[in-house]
């Protein structure tokens, strides 16, 4: 297969209905606009540009500069464009919505930056530089989308603070563009201003070069909200999803969604996936994190084969980067993968989608994937309604559920395991489950990283550190915990301990404990050493964790009663 440059090959974008159709009770249209790109698509597709990797796992990109710019510390310019109608939101809001860790305003549940680093347990970490832009002309002006990001881009690069961060950039540079209006306004300034993902030797017919630097790929995405063309208050911006998806097709991924023949976005995995509609779960603060089947395209992540024995299988937290796959045995690939996403995190809000179509939920999620080269690179794998190549074809989500469909559309051959049986949940760590129908399972064996005993033993006053001078959190959390008197509602724990998030990023431990008291944090080692402790009164802190490298086990009380235990892997 060619290596070509695959990133160019995807004009994309989120094509959704305004708030309006989101309220009405059938599906989102997704208007002539779906129809349009996916014609753009289609004229610059030059071959087959994806591939699988030697063991048969499917790979969604190419070996092209797309892979090197989605692992480790990465820098991304964002240009923040005003014109002379329509103004800029503020640009230090803007880079707290992209790179602050733990950004909490506007309902999102962290920056863009965070949702990243989740998704790829750490292996990617982007900064997002922002620069504002000042166009002097009128937005519609700017009659062609290259004249609008060339214009910009002049402005840019003769800037001090761009000059002397160009160094971390790559050197044929992708980079964001951020037009100051909505998308619905700017659509009808310009047909071709939707939302979308293209590459300016496309749009402008070259890539582009000034003052020595060269601009090629570019996610084209509004800062305002949906039907709010001249809004200037920060709570007006557009979703965090919509950033989040556009970007994601620069560093190589496609959409999933697909329409009917009415326009409506009826097919696809809707809420699941943020490269379907799930970039507007949680009124699109709350994007559902990368699917493992694009952690492992991206190369974050190697699903592990099931085997046919006897074994009881531990299928981990999809944060913790495990999923499990079943293979058809004469065509790797076309498989079904095996992940877990428990309502924590930006997965919180699986159920809970401005969409008004499909709901989902969170469990253990049954994905069926058929990859072909042609078909993703046509950006529209799922078009065909009665067979869809990224489906999730159930969740799981009560104990001693099962799944027996491991079976294969195009009927070449059957899988080995026949199916996934006495699925057993632990909290929100893990699940366990047997390939053996006949095999009981009551519970998840013993985890045995502390004695039974060790989550009681006293803390050490050494060990003890302060969060005051650590804490990172948003000043209306900590304003609440510390300006209430109310004491802790005992009663109400147990149902507290299902919103307490552990997350460990960036060598920081965010820790939000959304009731009041007194909350004392241990860590414990393997023989039930107390390695350390954090006393805080807020509902989110966060502390530095650099040098941690092993797996502890975590006891969190609130004014001395336990709420929670869960062990937590130091990257």
């Amino acid at each position: 297969m060619s290596s070509g440059f695959w990133a160019s090959l995807l004009c994309t974008s989120a094509f959704f209905a305004s708030a309006a159709q989101a309220e009405s009770a059938k599906p989102m249209a997704l208007s002539s606009e779906f129809q349009e790109n996916t014609r753009m698509e289609k004229l610059v597709f030059s071959g087959e540009s994806f591939r699988s990797s030697p063991d048969g796992m499917s790979k969604i990109r190419s070996n092209n500069d797309a892979e090197v710019y989605s692992s480790g510390e990465r820098y991304f310019p964002v240009m923040l464009v005003e014109t002379a109608d329509f103004k800029a939101l503020d640009s230090a809001f803007m880079f707290r919505l992209f790179n602050e860790e733990g950004f909490k305003e506007n309902s999102v549940y962290g920056s863009v930056r965070d949702y990243y680093i989740e998704s790829s347990g750490g292996k990617f970490k982007p900064t997002f530089d922002i620069y504002p832009v000042k166009l002097s002309q009128n937005f519609s002006n700017y009659n062609s989308e290259s004249k609008f990001i060339l214009s910009s881009i002049d402005v840019m690069v003769e800037r001090a603070d761009f000059k002397a961060r160009a160094s971390k950039y790559e050197k044929v540079i992708p980079f964001v563009i951020l037009h100051p209006t909505s998308k619905e306004q700017a659509s009808k300034i310009n047909s071709g201003f939707f939302n979308h993902m293209y590459s300016l030797q496309y749009s402008a017919g070259k890539i582009y070069s000034k003052n020595g630097y060269s601009f090629n790929n570019y996610a084209f995405v509004s800062q305002k909200a949906e039907n709010k063309p001249n809004a200037t208050s920060t709570k007006d911006v557009a979703m965090l999803g919509a950033f989040i998806h556009e970007f994601s097709h620069v560093i190589g991924l496609v959409d999933l969604y697909s329409a009917d023949a009415n326009g409506y976005a009826t097919i696809g995995p809707l809420p699941f996936d943020v490269m379907a509609l799930g970039l507007r779960n949680g009124n699109g603060g709350y994007p559902p994190t990368f699917s493992a089947f694009e952690r492992e395209a991206m190369g974050w992540l190697k699903p592990t084969e099931l085997a046919n024995t006897d074994s009881v299988y531990e299928l981990k937290n999809l944060s913790e980067m495990q999923a499990y796959a079943v293979s058809n045995p004469n065509n790797k690939n076309e498989y079904f993968i095996i992940e877990y996403r428990p309502a924590v995190g930006f997965d919180s809000k699986l159920g809970s989608s401005s969409y008004s179509g499909k709901q989902g939920k969170n469990g253990v999620l049954i994905w069926y994937i058929d990859y072909d080269a042609r078909a993703f690179a046509s950006n529209d794998p799922n078009s065909n309604q009665s067979h869809q190549r990224v489906e999730v074809k159930t969740v799981l989500s009560k104990n001693q559920e099962s799944f027996t469909g491991f079976e294969f559309v195009n009927n070449i051959d059957k899988a080995a395991i026949q199916g996934i049986y006495n699925i057993v949940f632990d909290g929100n760590d893990r699940v366990c489950f047997t390939v053996n129908r006949s095999k009981s399972l009551d519970k998840c064996p013993e985890n045995k990283v502390v004695s039974s005993s060790s989550a009681d033993l006293p803390h050490s006053s050494s060990s003890v550190a302060k969060s005051s001078s650590s804490a990172v959190a948003p000043k209306s959390s900590v304003a609440a915990a510390s300006s209430s008197s109310k004491a802790t509602d005992f009663a109400n724990l147990p149902k507290a301990a299902h919103n307490v998030h552990l997350h460990v990023s960036h060598e920081k431990l965010a820790v939000e404990v959304p009731v009041t008291g007194q909350k004392t944090l241990r860590f414990y080692d393997a023989l039930g050493n107390v390695v350390s402790t954090y006393m805080f009164k807020e509902t989110f802190v966060s502390f530095d964790v650099s040098g941690r490298k092993r797996s502890v086990f975590a006891v969190l009380d609130v004014d001395g009663r336990r709420l929670l235990t869960k062990r937590i892997q130091f990257r």
